[in-house]
């Protein structure tokens, strides 16, 4: 709702101060949601509403996250020289038709939380035990299959993601000022981003963007974050983005672990003061790295039979059960405006 009316969710938006669309893609979904032709037309609204557009790969046929990175059932059985080039070949495929379409991204994730790796097991690594990170309930530690061999299982998730790099390079040119961003979920943790970051740099990967998943329940405290930032912005010299966060406007339930780090209110104003708080912790990083924060499926409204939500919408939604925004909507109103043009994001499904 926009005022008393319907209105269209990127105008709401970008109403209030927010600039960038993230989309989600899948190499072969069911029903064709979250596909190339889908992603597509999304795209296309975004650019011609002035939007910033990123692009999240996750180089499966559903969801790829920390607990999965499993492979799209068409390259299931291709040997690894054949994965390798089959997801450049894609990666190449998908830009350039955004490209043709007049929406081309402005930044492009390779790979959806690949902490882990991707494409597993081919491109699976194992992560260090984290001493920052919550484990319970559906979030695990994930050991990849034995026997295994640190210097292989990196050399191929290298090659991975030097492929579909080569993949966004080969079709783009330095006009379309597309960035490339690489995404952990590591937000409160620097000696796993750390230990990740040095694979990256000693194999001269191809990178602009570090972008992390930042959830308090999952990824440790605010000032977690802000050292994580600092050093990571002095190690690497890149600029750094929260490309997933968000937080309930109602009480959840949640294990003692997890729920220690929910400093802020379960309400509509505790969630608007942690997306100040946190968007000013990534605006206050050294040098103006901190380039963005993005809010992870604001739009979860409840339309009965639609949204697959039985009740009433996601606790972390910016908008309450009848569509009309909360007050994080507006967060950008309530503190100053960074200068940096990606202050504030959203993705869009």
């Amino acid at each position: 709702m926009d005022g008393d009316k319907p209105g269209d969710a990127l105008a709401i938006f970008m109403n209030n101060g927010w600039t960038c669309f993230r989309l989600r893609i899948w190499v072969d979904p069911r029903n064709g949601v979250n596909g190339l032709e889908y992603t597509t037309r999304l795209a296309r609204r975004i650019k011609e509403a002035g939007g910033t557009f990123m692009l999240d790969f996750h180089y499966s046929d559903w969801w790829a996250d920390p607990q999965k990175q499993n492979k799209p059932a068409a390259w299931a059985k291709l040997d690894f020289d054949a994965l390798v080039k089959q997801t450049q070949t894609y990666t190449a495929h998908v830009i350039k038709t955004l490209k043709d379409a007049g929406a081309t991204p402005d930044f492009v994730q390779i790979g959806n939380e690949i902490t882990g790796g991707m494409l597993w097991p081919d491109g699976q690594v194992k992560v260090p035990l984290s001493t920052v990170k919550v484990f319970g309930g559906d979030v695990t530690v994930i050991k990849p299959p034995e026997p295994y061999d640190d210097a292989i299982q990196w050399d191929h998730l290298i090659r991975l993601i030097k492929a579909d790099v080569r993949g966004v390079r080969a079709v783009t040119s330095r006009r379309d000022h597309v960035r490339i961003v690489i995404h952990i979920d590591c937000g409160g943790d620097w000696p796993v981003t750390e230990w990740y970051f040095d694979h990256l740099t000693k194999a001269r990967v191809d990178y602009d963007v570090i972008g992390q998943s930042y959830y308090p329940n999952w990824h440790g405290t605010l000032e977690n974050v802000r050292d994580n930032l600092r050093h990571t912005i002095e190690r690497y010299h890149k600029d750094v983005m929260i490309v997933e966060t968000a937080y309930p406007s109602r009480g959840v339930r949640l294990s003692e672990a997890a729920a220690k780090n929910m400093v802020w209110p379960m309400t509509p104003e505790g969630q608007r003061q942690f997306l100040a708080d946190l968007i000013r912790t990534v605006e206050e990083a050294p040098g103006g790295h901190g380039i963005g924060v993005n809010y992870w499926h604001p739009e979860a409204t409840f339309i009965p039979g639609s949204t697959n939500r039985w009740s009433g919408p996601d606790a972390n939604s910016l908008f309450d059960a009848k569509g009309y925004p909360l007050p994080a909507i507006g967060v950008l109103a309530i503190r100053p405006v960074s200068q940096t043009p990606h202050s504030a994001a959203v993705e869009r499904h």
